[in-house]
């Protein structure tokens, strides 16, 4: 089974973050990029289904070259080839699309994806891939099996302690839920070999993209600025029937 795992690069130790200049959008400090936490349980996943049916994994990661430390942090894992696709841009709708291009250069049985990114809070792009795949998809799975070449089985969540059983025709996309296996630790030794392996990168020339198909639509960032204080909390003492007192007037108050 050939696996495609898409990792996202967030930011990993952010210090002194702040609104921009223009005030649409932040600035930060940060000397590293990570793996997106939600991803990383992709991986993890795939990797259980390499060792249980073989196989290949390949990770995939959009961004430019500072990306890479997360590609080689897979392959340290355990990932078998990395692929980087030079483009950023945190639209959902642009990275599926993007993404959806660089999947269609890589042979694969199934694609695994998180469920959201830890830096825009957005949970959109790997069903914007898989739509654009024409692939059939399931979100939030929490269990994986393979019955057949064919098909795999999985358990998905669907909010309030419910799961459903759904069964999928490969190939498909499976938006991996955080927990779905426990987080494995890279030696530092095996992260440094992991750096010597190659890691192939496409342009969007190469996937035939142009950067002005690329620009978000649809909505517009107005501005960005910090929480606003608009209430505060007060320590009330006293017996109870004096803060029993106070409550009611607090309450009254706020009417």
């Amino acid at each position: 089974m050939n696996i495609v795992v898409c990792c996202k690069s967030v930011p990993g130790l952010v210090t002194h973050p702040k609104v921009s200049a223009d005030g649409k959008s932040l600035d930060y400090q940060s000397q590293l990029l990570a793996i997106n936490e939600c991803d990383e349980y992709a991986l993890e996943e795939a990797l259980v289904l390499k060792k249980a049916h073989g196989g290949q994994i390949t990770a995939v990661s959009m961004g430019g070259i500072k990306s890479q430390d997360v590609l080689y942090y897979a392959l340290a894992k355990g990932a078998d080839k990395a692929v980087r696709v030079d483009c950023e841009s945190q639209d959902a709708q642009v990275s599926g699309r993007v993404l959806a291009a660089a999947l269609q250069k890589i042979d694969f049985d199934l694609i695994l994806t998180g469920t959201q990114a830890r830096d825009t809070l957005g949970g959109q792009v790997g069903i914007a891939a898989a739509s654009r795949l024409g692939l059939p998809f399931a979100y939030a799975v929490v269990s994986v099996e393979v019955p057949s070449e064919r098909c795999v089985k999985v358990s998905k969540e669907l909010g309030g302690g419910r799961h459903a059983e759904v069964e999928l025709g490969l190939p498909a996309l499976l938006c991996i839920q955080t927990g779905i296996q426990p987080l494995t630790f890279v030696p530092p030794a095996r992260r440094i070999r992991a750096r010597q392996q190659p890691v192939k990168s496409y342009s969007l020339a190469d996937l035939g993209l142009a950067a002005e198909q690329l620009s978000a639509k649809g909505y517009q960032i107005r501005a960005v600025h910090p929480p606003e204080r608009s209430h505060q909390v007060a320590l009330i003492s006293g017996s109870a029937q004096e803060i029993a007192a106070a409550l009611l007037e607090k309450i009254q108050e706020s009417r």
